[in-house]
């Protein structure tokens, strides 16, 4: 039986949560999505994502192929909706998972992340789509691909195999941004936490780290 924790919060630079996430375990689908965009925009590019997926996966025969479609789906109407001038720029990342036994399909799109933990090591199963730009002698890192910047998008898709006593991170960069590896491993494998206190670690962690956007942490496991 897999189990689920999530935990989700509004950063201090935004008015509303432009995060978003979906667990459908009965079909092993898991997913978090960082909308960005001014006003309602990045609200409703994540929202708009996962419902989708919800509305393609719920009583799905083919859990992969339809999360795959439904991505598509999504980016699509994301994109059309973009072209109200109010909605212009808005777009959304996407980590999403399959789990069937021990079969894991892992795809995303920009940068938000997938972590395995095992054995007490930690491997990234995602690598951003992102490049370090320099501006005003500031270094920041751009997503380059995003779901609604395009008719279509490219997903990358990887697959892992998944064994008892496994644990999946699925996080926005909320968390990723202003939390290195190390230190996620390092509090994720603290003995005598509840999978629920490591998660609020981790945000506690970015906000300690000045992480002013907003952070959602899914453990699979």
């Amino acid at each position: 039986m897999v189990h689920v924790v999530t935990l989700s919060q509004k950063g201090s630079k935004s008015a509303v949560n432009e995060d978003a996430c979906l667990a459908l375990a009965n079909k092993g689908i898991f997913v978090v999505a960082d909308g960005v965009g001014g006003g309602p925009a990045g609200d409703f590019a994540s929202r708009t994502l996962v419902q989708e997926i919800e509305g393609f996966c719920i009583g799905s025969s083919n859990p992969e192929e339809d999360l795959l479609e439904a991505i598509q789906a999504a980016n699509l109407k994301i994109f059309q909706a973009g072209q109200d001038p109010k909605l212009t720029g808005m777009a959304t990342t996407i980590a999403a998972i399959v789990l069937r036994n021990e079969s894991l399909l892992v795809c995303h799109v920009g940068d938000s992340r997938v972590y395995l933990f095992r054995n007490g090591d930690m491997s990234a199963l995602t690598r951003d789509h992102s490049k370090l730009i320099a501006k005003n002698e500031v270094q920041k890192q751009v997503v380059t691909n995003a779901l609604g910047i395009r008719e279509s998008v490219k997903v990358e898709i990887n697959r892992f195999s998944f064994s008892t006593g496994d644990q999946l991170l699925l996080m926005t960069d909320g968390i990723s941004d202003a939390v290195d590896d190390r230190r996620i491993h390092e509090l994720f494998t603290l003995s005598g936490r509840s999978t629920s206190e490591k998660l609020r670690s981790l945000i506690e962690e970015s906000e300690r780290s000045g992480g002013k956007d907003d952070k959602t942490v899914l453990c699979v496991f």
